[in-house]
Formats: C-alpha cells, sequence, structure tokens
C-alpha cells in the first residue's frame, strides 16, 4: 500500500509541474524572449537617416572651416593677410569728422612693424578738400584714384612698393611729394611741367639711374 501511494504522490507532482511549464503555443512575455536577428538589424530608413545627419555634421564642419580659412587667410578678392582697406568709416574715425567734404588733412601712414598695410588708395573721392594725405610705410604698389583731390598740397607716399609715378598730373597745388623708399626706376617728363606748385621731391631710396628726364 505504501508503494501504491507513493507512486500516485510522484504521478502527481508531474503531472502539476508539466502544467506549469508554458506549452509550445502558450505566449512568452516580452522580457523573456530573446531578440530574434532580424529585429537586431537597424532598418533602412535608420540607416539612411543617420548617413544624412552623419553628411549633414560633416558639410557643416567643412563650411565653418572654410569660413574660418575666408576670414582668417583671404578675403573675397583672395587678398592675403595683413591687409588693410581704407573705408569711409574709418577715414571718419581717424579724422573725427562725419562730413568726409571737411576734412582736410588725413593720417593713414602705418607703423613700420605693423602687420597690417594698406595696399589700395580708395574711398577718398569725398574728400574733396583734402590739402595733406600720409599714406607711408604700407604696401601700396600704384598711385590711383586721387583725380578728385584738387587742393591736395601735401602728398607723403614714402616706404610702399610703387614703380610708376602716375595719376598726379591734374595736382596743380601739390607742394610737396614724398616718393622716398619706394621702387622708381623713371621719372616721367611731365612731373616738371604740369606739376608747377611742386616746390619738394623725395625719391631717396628708389631705383632712379638718371633725372635726365627731370626738367
Amino acid at each position: 500500500m505504501k508503494k501504491g501511494l507513493v507512486r500516485k504522490a510522484l504521478c502527481r507532482k508531474t503531472q502539476m509541474s508539466a502544467s506549469q511549464a508554458a506549452s509550445p503555443m502558450s505566449p512568452v512575455s516580452s522580457s523573456s524572449r530573446s531578440p530574434s536577428p532580424l529585429s537586431q538589424q537597424t532598418s533602412p530608413s535608420v540607416c539612411k537617416s543617420t548617413e544624412r545627419r552623419h553628411q549633414q555634421h560633416d558639410i557643416t564642419a567643412e563650411n565653418v572651416e572654410a569660413a574660418f580659412e575666408a576670414k582668417f587667410h583671404k578675403d573675397e578678392n583672395g587678398v592675403s593677410p595683413g591687409v588693410r582697406y581704407i573705408t569711409e568709416p574709418l577715414i571718419k574715425g581717424l579724422s573725427k569728422q562725419e562730413n568726409l567734404a571737411c576734412i582736410s588733412s588725413l593720417n593713414l601712414s602705418s607703423s613700420k612693424d605693423g602687420d597690417k598695410k594698406f595696399k589700395y588708395i580708395e574711398n577718398l573721392e569725398k574728400c574733396c578738400k583734402l590739402e595733406t594725405l600720409n599714406l607711408s610705410n604700407n604696401q601700396i604698389e600704384k598711385i590711383e584714384k586721387l583725380d578728385k583731390l584738387m587742393k591736395l598740397r601735401e602728398l607723403n607716399l614714402s616706404c610702399n612698393k610703387i614703380s610708376k609715378i602716375e595719376s598726379i598730373e591734374h595736382m596743380q597745388n601739390l607742394q610737396k611729394l614724398n616718393l622716398a623708399g619706394n621702387e622708381i626706376e623713371h621719372i616721367p617728363v611731365w612731373v616738371g611741367k604740369k606739376l608747377r606748385s611742386l616746390r619738394s621731391l623725395n625719391l631717396k631710396q628708389n631705383k632712379v639711374s638718371s633725372v635726365s628726364d627731370y626738367s
């Protein structure tokens, strides 16, 4: 009798264990379900959006770098660093005069050790009453855009990179012209003929080999 009771007890225990186990068809909770290989793979749409974001980030980085290069290495005209520009706000600030037509004297010289120098003569047209102009110690290569300065008496262009005397034939009131420390080789005949008010001409430290053309 005891053996029969033991067998019945074992059978009941086995049946209860089987009923508690999940059948193959029964649903399994999401927490216990192992991820399938397909679910681990990233969908194509997600890949494209991620790739697009990376591309946008790269483009933005390139733009920032390009802007940095443009600002600190080249301007819109491709000019190297160290170039200053003669602008109307700059002229007003240096002269402390809002009306450019009232300016009689303007000093645009740069320090010899300065890291930024003017390369172009520009934006002086409105300074029609200018009598004294100092542009010494710069990187100016050409005398230009001074045709509106009819009252100019003194012009200092010393210590630049000028190779030719030009565009000042109309300056009937010019008395002092300083071109020392440039790269001038030739003195045109009209300097003595057209600049009738000229009293002082400084051509020291140039490349002039002969002054026979000057009279």
